[in-house]
C-alpha cells in the first residue's frame, strides 16, 4: 500500500484520530505546528493567546481564540483550536465546548460524527458525545449498514455505539438463519450478552424438538453450555417420538450432558414398549374382530341350512313321500 492510500484510508483516520485523542496537547504542540490544519495567522494569534494565558490574562485571550474559532470552517480547525485550549484546562472549558458543538455541525458523513464523539468523550463534553451518536444509530436503517457503524466504532473504541448499532441490527433479523448469522456477528464483535439474548430468543421461539435438536449443532461452536443445555432440557419436555428421543440423545452425548442422554434413553424404550403393546393390541382386536365376524357368518348360514331344512320336512309331511296329498283312511 502506498503511503497516500495508507493516509486516505478512512479506517487508517479514525484509528489515528483516537491514538491522537488520547495524547496530550503539549506532545502535539511539541511535535511542530506544519502539520496543523490551522493557517499560519491563526496559529500565530493562538500562540499569542497562550502567552497571555500564562501572564495571568484570560481576559484579553478569549477575544483572540473566539476569533480562531469563528475562522474555523471545517472539522479538523475545531479540533485543532479544542486541543489547543485543552493544555490550560478548566478555564477554557466552554470554549472548548463551543469548538466541539460547531465541529459537531460540520458532519456530514459516518467518520465525521464518530471522530467527533470520539474527541468530545476525551474532552468530557457527553451532551455532543450522545448527539453524535444518536445521529450515527438514527442514520443507520439497515442490518448490513448497522454491522458497518458497529464494526467502525469498534475499530475506535467507541464499544458504547457498536453495542447499541448492534440491538437496532437485531430488530431487523426476521429468520432463524439470520439470526443464526447475527450471533456468530457478535460474538466476533465480543458482545456476550446480545450474543446469549439471541440465542436464548432462538430456543424459545421454537416448540418443535428435531427443530431443537438441528439449532443446537448450528449453535454448538458459539460454546454457550448452559444454552446448550437449555435447548437439549426443552427438546426433551418436547418429544413425542422416538425418532425425536434418538436425536435428543446424540445432542446430549455430543455435549457430554449424561443425565439428559440417560432420560432420553429410558423414555425412549419406555415409548417403544408402548407402541409394542398398543400394536399389540390392536392386532389383538383385529384377530378378535375377524373370528367374531367368522362366527357370526356360520351362524348365519347354520340358520340359513336350518329354515331350509325345516321349509323341506313341512313340504314332505303335507304331500307326502312322492309330493301327492295322502287319502284318509275309509275304515274299511
Amino acid at each position: 500500500m502506498q503511503i497516500s492510500q495508507f493516509i486516505n484510508s478512512p479506517k487508517t483516520f479514525l484509528v489515528v484520530v483516537a491514538l491522537l485523542a488520547m495524547v496530550p496537547a503539549q506532545v502535539v504542540a511539541r511535535a511542530g505546528q506544519s502539520d496543523s490544519p490551522l493557517p499560519p495567522e491563526v496559529q500565530s494569534q493562538l500562540e499569542r493567546a497562550g502567552h497571555l494565558l500564562k501572564s495571568g490574562k484570560p481576559q484579553k485571550a478569549s477575544p483572540i481564540i473566539e476569533s480562531a474559532l469563528n475562522s474555523a470552517n471545517d472539522i479538523p480547525k475545531c479540533l485543532a483550536v479544542a486541543s489547543f485550549t485543552e493544555s490550560y484546562g478548566y478555564p477554557l472549558m466552554e470554549a472548548r465546548r463551543r469548538c466541539m458543538q460547531k465541529a459537531l455541525s460540520f458532519c456530514s458523513s459516518r467518520e465525521d460524527y464518530i471522530l467527533v464523539a470520539l474527541k468530545s468523550r476525551h474532552f468530557e463534553f457527553f451532551e455532543v458525545t450522545r448527539e453524535c451518536i444518536n445521529h450515527l444509530i438514527q442514520g443507520a436503517t439497515s442490518v448490513d449498514d448497522l454491522l458497518d457503524l458497529a464494526r467502525k466504532s469498534q475499530e475506535v473504541a467507541l464499544n458504547d455505539v457498536a453495542h447499541m448499532a448492534m440491538e437496532k441490527a437485531y430488530t431487523g433479523v426476521k429468520s432463524v438463519p439470520q439470526a443464526l448469522k447475527f450471533a456468530y456477528e457478535v460474538k466476533s464483535l465480543g458482545m456476550d450478552d446480545l450474543e446469549r439474548k439471541v440465542v436464548k430468543d432462538l430456543v424459545n421461539d421454537e416448540d418443535n424438538a428435531l427443530n431443537l435438536c438441528l439449532l443446537l449443532k448450528n449453535i454448538e461452536d458459539l460454546g454457550m453450555e448452559d444454552l446448550n443445555r437449555y435447548c437439549l432440557k426443552k427438546a426433551l419436555d418436547k418429544a413425542q417420538a422416538v425418532e425425536e428421543l434418538k436425536c435428543i440423545y446424540e445432542g446430549s452425548r455430543r455435549n457430554r450432558q449424561n443425565d439428559i442422554m440417560q432420560v432420553a434413553v429410558y423414555r425412549a424404550k419406555k415409548l417403544e414398549l408402548i407402541q409394542k403393546i398398543q400394536h399389540d393390541q390392536a392386532e389383538y382386536a383385529r384377530q378378535l374382530k375377524d373370528w367374531q365376524a367368522g362366527v357370526q357368518q356360520d351362524l348365519s348360514r347354520q340358520q340359513a341350512d336350518a329354515e331350509k331344512n325345516l321349509d323341506h320336512g313341512q313340504t314332505d309331511k303335507r304331500f307326502g313321500s312322492n309330493n301327492t296329498p295322502d287319502n284318509p283312511a275309509s275304515g274299511f
